[in-house]
């Protein structure tokens, strides 16, 4: 069982990664609408268990053009691990 689940969306623009949508230990979930922009999104996530700490980035949606995503990825790195 999870003692701490967070996490954070990240969504890739020409203008690099932006933050969105967030989930914070008791706070819960603080919604945001994505870049109307966007040509990837990501999420970023820490879970502690009582064996530890999890971290994982996962994509979650792309615009289907490739070489558009690739080239934003070439240019600004990976998903920021971070919350």
């Amino acid at each position: 069982m999870a003692v701490r689940k967070e996490w954070t969306e990240w969504h890739l623009t020409p203008r690099g990664w932006e933050r969105g949508a967030t989930r914070v230990h008791g706070r819960g979930n603080d919604w945001a609408a994505e870049p109307e922009d966007r040509v990837a999104s990501w999420v970023y996530s820490e879970v502690e268990t009582s064996a530890g700490l999890r971290r994982h980035s996962e994509p979650t949606w792309n615009n289907k053009v490739l070489a558009q995503v690739n080239e934003l990825l070439t240019q600004f790195g990976p998903c920021p691990e971070k919350l």
